[in-house]
């Protein structure tokens, strides 16, 4: 399998990273006589070669699995070690992974191809026109929809809103796709309200997956009305799909929007609220996961569900001033650190893992008093902050520092509240000063007024030797840090059916014309259907239906194909990417009335996908001769 010059800087830099840990300064050694681009090339024969090089004591399997958790590490993805797996074999997978799952903007730009060929062969054929531009609107709507999903990733929900909208105007302007429309304008609502969240706007970002729910709603309506007309085979299949694509995405907009809650129950101080709040959210991100499409989705799922979990549990501790709570969503964070692929991510759970042991070591100096805590406390504090700077969020990084240095000063004003001799109390009382100008000086740059201005008041009634207000442990308290971080973007994308993979098949459209749409009984005219394969691979034709109605009858000796019970027999006729056939079906009117015609031509590829297309319907007058007509006889 090809790899991308990124693949192989991060295979090479995880081959070295992983002797490092498992060898130490023996792994220099190793990569003197065994230069780790070979793992790039010869997965399997650097692994050969490395097994007579290692030092003794040294497994061969601990190094390739230290390798490969580097590996899958530095790449975003989730590592799971698994039994008889070669170092090609995890190589393999990750590359695929990579190269699969969400390269989204290769996948938009390939749309675009595929409809400036369905622009251009419009123009060759004009029988074919209308329906190759419809199909070239198509193929632009899901080029908006992989940008808009590109853009997901990265977390710019703007832009991919924006992308929506434009993917739902393209196919509200469509014939035959029309009624999925509605669903990306529910798409476009759902990137507002993430969006919204990013900025910490929680009642916005509330108002828009809310709305974003009853839009689906309305969609998921429409789909199943048009389920209910009794469509083709094909079309019904496509159409379930979509049902249950509309029914999840609705699902987790009521998951975000109770999320959102959450968060502003917390700000209010309603921790019972909040905590049942999160946990609603974290049943519905639960059963999402259980029921998604892809590795990527799912694990995104899942370390939302858990992380709500853990905010849930982190709210019931502080409603009951629980360590044993503050507990298990330390555990519980630290449990999202290890399933979710994005490194951002993981830094953000390890921190809110070690906040929640500083609360509850807190908790537990509230019932026991015992001073030594201090240092457990401060240990945890210190922890929280490298993990936020590392991820990026230096606000967060400057409220724990901020709050380990009041913590600090409080800490030293308590003991000089009790210190008897003058010259350590007004030592006490200096650390104390230098620590809460320090505080409030962090508290102001990351933004937290209102935990600035407590730091300013508490310097001032220290300079004033007045007795405090707050305990140290009280400085722990409403941690906004915990609850303004970042939600981790989730695909959902379960539509992969329908984009690239459905181009890449067999793909037949066509267009009926009928010579005469008003005809005398005894009349022959012609019903003439252009086909054209519109998918990438070869298309074998098989049978054609549905050309005689009752009141016509089929000219058999006129016929070039094969005749079987009004059928055409296609013979498995080849239809190359773009080529088109035009099939001619010789008919002769036997009876007054008015018909629709509704041909059906069934197909397959060498890939095993077998399909039919139904032409649009064509009316038909057939009206009796008259007096003058059967003087005249039937046009033939």
């Amino acid at each position: 399998m090809k790899r991308s010059p990124s693949l192989e800087d991060a295979l090479e830099g995880a081959v070295s990273a992983g002797l490092q840990s498992q060898l130490g300064d023996a792994a220099g050694v190793v990569s003197v006589f065994l230069d780790p681009g070979i793992a790039v090339s010869k997965p399997d024969s650097y692994v050969k070669s490395l097994s007579k090089m290692l030092p003794a004591g040294a497994k061969v399997e601990t190094v390739v699995t230290a390798i490969c958790q580097r590996l899958y590490e530095d790449l975003g993805l989730q590592f799971q070690e698994r039994e008889g797996w070669k170092l090609s074999d995890y190589v393999n997978d990750a590359t695929g992974k990579v190269e699969s799952a969400g390269d989204y903007k290769e996948a938009s730009k390939a749309f675009k191809r595929v409809a400036e060929d369905y622009r251009l062969t419009a123009q060759k054929i004009p029988g074919l026109s209308l329906v190759l531009t419809e199909l070239a609107s198509y193929m632009d709507a899901w080029s908006s929809i992989g940008e808009a999903r590109s853009q997901h990733q990265e977390e710019h929900y703007s832009t991919a809103s924006e992308n929506y909208a434009k993917a739902a105007d393209i196919l509200k302007a469509t014939k035959a796709r029309s009624h999925l429309s509605k669903h990306y304008e529910a798409c476009t609502l759902l990137e507002k309200g993430e969006a919204y969240s990013s900025e910490e706007n929680p009642e916005a970002s509330i108002e828009s997956f809310k709305t974003a729910v009853e839009t689906f709603r309305q969609a998921k309506t429409l789909l199943e009305n048009m389920l209910a007309q009794d469509p083709a085979p094909q079309e019904k299949q496509d159409l379930q799909k979509w049902v249950e694509i509309t029914r999840s995405r609705e699902r987790y907009c009521l998951g975000r929007a109770e999320l959102e809650e959450a968060r502003i129950l917390d700000k209010k101080g309603d921790e019972e609220g909040s905590s049942a709040r999160y946990r609603s959210a974290s049943q519905r991100f639960e059963e999402l996961a259980a029921e998604a499409q892809t590795d990527q989705a799912r694990w995104e799922l899942e370390t939302l569900a858990l992380s709500c979990h853990a905010w849930a549990e982190m709210k019931e501790a502080e409603s009951g001033a629980s360590p044993e709570l503050y507990a298990e969503a330390a555990d519980l964070f630290s449990k999202v650190e290890k399933i979710t692929p994005r490194k951002r991510f993981r830094l953000l759970a390890l921190a809110s893992s070690s906040m929640c042991k500083a609360l509850e070591a807190g908790t537990r100096f509230r019932r026991t008093r015992n001073t030594q805590l201090y240092s457990e406390i401060k240990k945890a504090l210190e922890t929280a902050t490298d993990y936020y700077q590392a991820a990026g969020l230096q606000n967060a990084a400057d409220w724990t520092r901020a709050t380990g240095k009041l913590f600090d000063a409080l800490v030293y004003l308590t003991d000089a509240a009790v210190e008897r001799e003058s010259r350590r109390k007004a030592e006490l009382f200096q650390l104390a000063e230098k620590h809460l100008e320090l505080a409030a000086r962090l508290y102001g740059q990351a933004g937290f007024t209102v935990k600035r201005d407590q730091a300013v008041q508490l310097l001032k009634r220290a300079r004033e030797d007045m007795e405090l207000l707050m305990s140290p442990i009280e400085a722990l308290a409403q941690t906004p840090a915990l609850t303004g971080v970042a939600v981790a973007p989730v695909s959902l994308v379960r539509e992969k059916t329908f984009g690239l993979e459905r181009v890449d098949a067999a793909n037949i459209v066509g267009n009926p014309n009928l010579s005469q749409r008003n005809v005398s009984v005894g009349s022959e005219l012609t019903l003439e259907l252009e086909i054209a394969n519109v998918g990438k691979t070869p298309a074998t034709l098989t049978r054609l239906e549905n050309i005689v109605e009752d009141g016509l009858e089929l000219i058999r000796q006129k016929t070039v194909y094969p005749v079987e019970n009004n059928a055409f027999d296609m013979k498995g006729k080849r239809l190359d990417y773009l080529k088109t056939l035009t099939v001619k079906v010789p008919l002769k009117a036997t009876r007054k009335g008015t018909l629709e015609l509704r041909p059906r031509i069934f197909f397959h590829d060498q890939k095993g996908f077998h399909g039919s297309y139904d032409f649009d319907a064509t009316s038909l007058t057939i009206r009796d001769l008259g007096i003058s007509g059967w003087l005249k006889g039937p046009k033939q």
